[in-house]
């Protein structure tokens, strides 16, 4: 198991950018959080499997069809222990 902190930045908020990760990790077995941040990114901390993380950093990094990514950000952390994804607020 393997977790993940990811920072999302460009045109990421009011996109649907949340549930786009929501609906990403809970098809790739990921457990975690997702939450926008005040300066206009989006923080996602995941916990999976190597595989699955590594694809679920591919699709974060595509985003929905309406956002523009200018950078994204990865960070390995220890190994985290959640029950599910859920979008913060």
């Amino acid at each position: 198991m393997r977790t993940v902190r990811i920072r999302v930045y460009g045109r990421v908020q009011g996109v649907g950018f949340r549930y786009y990760t929501l609906h990403t990790a809970r098809i790739l077995g990921i457990t975690g959080y997702v939450r926008n941040e005040y300066d206009g990114s989006v923080e996602i901390v995941g916990t999976g499997e190597d595989a699955s993380i590594d694809e679920f950093i591919q699709k974060v990094d595509r985003g929905p069809i309406r956002a523009n990514i200018s950078k994204c950000l990865i960070e390995e952390l220890p190994e985290q222990h959640f029950t599910d994804f859920e979008v913060r607020y």
